[in-house]
């Protein structure tokens, strides 16, 4: 017979590993925000944050004025862990309102405008 102060350090356990596996859409944990890219800036690269949760792994899009941004066709721009890196930011190309667009087979979410 198991003592009740093993019983209740199972049952939480039990728990914990429940809620790591319970199927759910997406869900952000950080949106982008604003970002000001000074143009004589030395560093060349530009972040937008977009970090998500969700069971399946929803699969993470960017748009930029309402448009996909290709990262296959466009070596400037990647994503990575989410977060949309650019490299190399021009002007003329770059600046306007991005959103990050998460899905996974239980729904999409539409993250905030973050203006660059």
């Amino acid at each position: 017979m198991r003592l009740p102060w093993e019983l209740l350090v199972l049952q939480s356990f039990i728990l914990c590993l429940a809620d790591d596996s319970t199927l759910h859409g997406p869900i952000f944990i950080q949106e982008p925000s604003p970002v000001m890219f000074p143009l004589d800036s030395e560093e060349k690269k530009v972040k937008l944050n977009c970090e998500v949760k969700g069971n399946p792994k929803p699969h993470i899009r960017w748009k930029l004025n309402g448009t996909d941004v290709d990262t296959g066709m466009d070596f400037r721009y990647s994503v990575v862990e989410g977060s949309l890196l650019i490299n190399n930011p021009n002007k003329t190309q770059d600046a306007g309102t991005y959103q990050c667009t998460a899905t996974n087979s239980f729904g999409t979410i539409v993250s905030r405008e973050a203006k660059l």
